[in-house]
């Protein structure tokens, strides 16, 4: 009996050294990105931009593998159930990190419990925008319309997108409504909003920037807590007196039970690598932003407080469970 003792301590013993050594030697082989959304897509392209510079400075290949549709579950399914080794890792965004949990009624993963935050990387800023036709110029015309019936329409991507809640967050502190009108993800709502057939939508730069450069749509806002650097002339909305600050930010999540001093090493290199003048640059160009966080710890802290924030947003616009 004291013999078999012995020998399942040394056991443990070998498997702690050995999984040690693993952590120090992080990472000998190449790792796994999976982004839940289909190639060219804005998630895909900003990753595209950051690991090849993450890459760099861990000394071992990263592979995106894009695994989209229904609405990024399945790729965050699988990543949930990787090997927690750092090896595999996901990107993750509200949706996977927040809104699917409060708008479903179950999800084949955990938000909290399947996943830690290493950190994020870059945020895509909604604006809010209107007819080019339209008289409005600020946000102040466009509320004072809505008050008095002259505005019944917006357009999102679809039921819990962040553009939608955007739109909700803003209806709450209005105290009015106005009707919603998904469309598929592409540019069918944004042409949509330059004929006029809508009366206001919520969308990121990039995807406006057509119908800007054609002079069919109006930038009223944006929702970031400070003005961005891509749009320094266009205040934000809580600059114009409500406070709507939603933005479809982009980060890295690793399976739950993937080491600490993995997840520091990886928070690090893409920590250094989304602060890199020309990683700014190319992500400014794409109509990102750049947002690493400044730790492993402060990106959970952040996703808490989307988390605490959406429950909010979810609750006063009624939105029921799917």
């Amino acid at each position: 009996m004291k013999l078999k003792r012995i020998l399942l301590a040394l056991a443990a013993a070998a498997s702690l050294a050995s999984a040690a050594l693993a952590q120090g030697d992080f990472p000998n082989r190449p790792i796994r990105l999976i982004v839940p959304l289909v190639a060219g897509s804005a998630a895909d392209g900003t990753a595209r931009i950051i690991m090849p510079e993450v890459s760099k400075r861990l000394g071992q290949p990263i592979i995106i593998e894009n695994e989209g549709g229904a609405g990024a579950i399945p790729g965050a399914t699988r990543a949930a159930r990787a090997a927690p080794d750092g090896y595999t890792l996901l990107q993750c965004n509200p949706s996977i990190s927040v809104v699917n949990q409060l708008i479903l009624n179950s999800l084949p993963y955990d938000p909290v419990n399947d996943f830690i935050p290493v950190s994020n990387t870059s945020a895509q800023a909604l604006i809010m925008a209107v007819p080019a036709s339209s008289p409005h110029r600020s946000l102040k015309d466009f509320i004072d319309a809505w008050r008095a019936g002259r505005a019944e329409k917006y357009a999102s991507l679809g039921p819990g997108t962040s553009a939608h809640l955007a739109a909700e967050r803003l209806k709450s502190l209005v105290g009015r409504d106005l009707r919603h009108i998904p469309f598929p993800p592409g540019p069918q709502g944004v042409l949509a909003l330059g004929r006029g057939e809508l009366d206001m939508m919520f969308y990121g730069l990039a995807s406006f920037m057509p119908a800007l450069q054609a002079g069919t749509i109006r930038l009223i806002g944006i929702a970031m807590p400070e003005r961005s650097a891509l749009t320094p002339d266009l205040p934000t909305l809580r600059e114009q007196g409500y406070d709507v600050v939603i933005q479809a930010w982009y980060g890295i999540c690793a399976p739950k039970g993937t080491p600490k001093p993995i997840v520091d090493r990886l928070a690090r290199a893409i920590i250094d690598a989304v602060n890199d003048p020309e990683v700014v640059k190319r992500l400014n160009a794409a109509g990102t932003d750049a947002a690493p966080s400044k730790s492993a710890e402060d990106f959970a802290q952040f996703i808490q407080a989307e988390r605490d924030y959406y429950r909010d947003i979810v609750a006063k616009a009624g939105i029921s469970r799917n």
